[in-house]
C-alpha cells in the first residue's frame, strides 16, 4: 500500500486532505504537526493507516529527523512514499507601506521556502520508489491568490505567486524522473481560522489612512470564508487527483469561479483597480 505525505494536518484544509485519503483505505498518511498530538483526531479514528511526524517547515532539522521517521515507518509497513503534499502554511497581512518586511520574511519562510525544503528533503524517496504503474507526485496547496491580487494581503498573496511559478519549473525538471508537480489554487474554504480571526478594532492599522478600506476588507473577507467551500472539497479532489496518472497541472476550487477568479483574470488591471478601490473606499477625494 502506498504512503502519502501531508504537511500541516492539525486542522483545516491539511485535515480534510489526510482524511479523505485515509477513508479510501487505499493509502497510509504521514501527516506532519508541529506539537505531538496535534493530529490526535485522527491518530484515534484511523489507527495504524495514519502516522503522526513532528516538524516545523521551517527548520531544516527537524524535517530531517521527521524523514527519517517516515523511512522507518515505510520499512515497518513495507509501503513507499507516494506523494509528498506541501499544505502547511500561515497568511499574514496588512498594508504594504506599513508592513516590517521581516513580515513578508516570515510569510515567506513558511509558505515558500519551508515547502522547497520539505520537497528536497523528501524528493529522493519519490524518485527511488517512482517505479510503479501510477507516477509518484507532488501536490502543492496554493490560492487564487497565486494569480488574483488583493489589497491588505501582500505577503501571503507574494508568497503564493512564487509558488506559481516554483511549481511549474519543478514540475518541467522532475520530468527526467518521471514525477509530476500539481498545483491546487483553493479560494474561500470555510475552515475554523475564520472563526477566530482577530478583532477589528485590534487591528493597528486603524489608526491609519486605511481605516475605512480595511474595516470593509475585514468584513468582506470574513464573510468569504464564512460562505466558502468546505475543506472536504480540497480532499476530495486530492483523491481524484492520486488516482489520475497525468491530472491537470492546476486545479482552481473556489465558490462562484466566475466571480472569484475567471472575469478578474480577463479584466484589464486597471478595471480591477477601479472595482476594487470603488468597493473599498481606497479612492482619494480630489478637490
Amino acid at each position: 500500500m502506498r504512503t502519502i505525505l501531508v504537511t500541516g494536518v492539525s486542522t483545516g484544509i491539511g485535515r480534510a486532505i489526510a482524511e479523505e485519503l485515509l477513508k479510501t483505505k487505499e493509502y497510509y498518511v504521514v501527516g506532519s504537526v508541529r506539537k505531538n498530538g496535534d493530529a490526535l483526531y485522527l491518530s484515534e479514528k484511523y489507527e495504524k493507516l495514519f502516522y503522526e511526524v513532528v516538524f516545523d517547515v521551517t527548520k531544516k532539522d527537524e524535517i530531517e529527523l521527521g524523514k527519517e521517521k517516515v523511512q522507518k515507518f515505510l520499512s515497518d509497513n513495507n509501503s513507499y512514499l507516494s506523494c509528498v503534499i506541501n499544505n502547511a502554511g500561515i497568511a499574514l497581512g496588512g498594508p504594504i507601506r506599513y508592513l516590517d518586511v521581516d513580515i513578508f520574511r516570515k510569510q515567506f519562510e513558511v509558505n515558500f521556502f519551508g515547502l522547497i525544503e520539505v520537497t528536497k528533503i523528501f524528493m529522493d524517496l519519490l524518485i527511488e520508489s517512482n517505479k510503479y504503474k501510477m507516477k509518484n507526485k507532488i501536490i502543492n496547496v496554493g490560492s487564487i491568490s497565486g494569480k488574483r491580487s488583493y489589497p491588505f494581503v501582500g505577503p501571503y498573496t507574494a508568497s503564493k505567486h512564487a509558488l506559481e511559478g516554483l511549481t511549474d519549473a519543478l514540475r518541467r525538471e522532475l520530468l527526467i524522473h518521471d514525477v509530476d508537480v500539481v498545483l491546487l489554487q483553493p479560494g474561500p474554504i470555510r475552515t475554523p481560522i475564520w472563526g477566530k480571526a482577530p478583532n477589528i478594532e485590534d487591528n493597528p492599522f486603524l489608526k491609519t489612512e486605511y481605516e475605512i478600506p480595511l474595516r470593509k476588507f475585514n468584513k468582506g473577507y470574513i464573510k468569504l470564508g464564512v460562505d466558502g467551500f468546505p475543506p472536504q472539497v480540497i480532499g476530495e479532489r486530492v483523491v481524484k487527483i492520486m488516482k489520475t496518472n497525468n491530472p491537470k497541472t492546476r486545479h482552481v476550487i473556489t465558490p462562484k469561479i466566475f466571480k472569484n477568479f475567471l472575469i478578474p483574470g480577463f479584466l484589464p488591471d486597471r478595471w480591477v483597480d477601479k472595482m476594487t478601490g470603488k468597493m473599498l473606499g481606497l479612492f482619494k477625494n480630489k478637490k
